[in-house]
């Protein structure tokens, strides 16, 4: 049995940058568990795992496009601090839960903060990467 759209499958994984530095992992007692074509997982991810077979490994190169997209400096913005609640003890690199009209929340990371605003970027951490996984099917359903 090959996957295909639909099927749920099971993924033993390493995820990689180009520089080999592994920013994500699972193994065979945490599988990472999706359904092909519900848009739960970046594309080039899902294209690569369409077709294969249980027990079977590859490597995945997965070009910025197809994973997070590029980063965008429009999603790098300064906001006042007093329009969030900013606690005194965060600092630079810690990544604030911000609710959006529509119920989803916004994640962005703290990149400077002033005396009376904060920068913070909303852009993926893995944006402007282009990504590598070793992956092997577990099982498919």
């Amino acid at each position: 049995m090959k996957a295909e759209l639909g099927n749920t499958v099971s993924v033993k994984y390493t995820g990689k940058l180009t520089d080999g530095t592994i920013f994500d992992e699972t193994d065979n007692e945490n599988p990472f568990v999706f359904t092909l074509g519900e848009n739960m997982v970046i594309p080039g991810f899902e294209n690569g795992i369409l077709g294969m077979s249980v027990g079977e490994s590859k490597t995945i190169n997965i070009s910025v496009d197809d994973a997070y997209g590029p980063h965008s400096e429009d999603l790098i913005f300064t906001v006042d601090k007093e329009d969030i609640q900013v606690d005194d003890q965060l600092q630079v690199g810690d990544v604030l839960e911000m609710p959006m009209p529509e119920g989803n929340s916004l994640f962005a990371s703290i990149v400077e903060i002033g005396e009376n605003e904060v920068s913070i970027d909303a852009n993926h951490e893995l944006a402007g990467e282009d990504l590598i996984f070793e992956v092997e099917i577990l099982s498919i359903n």
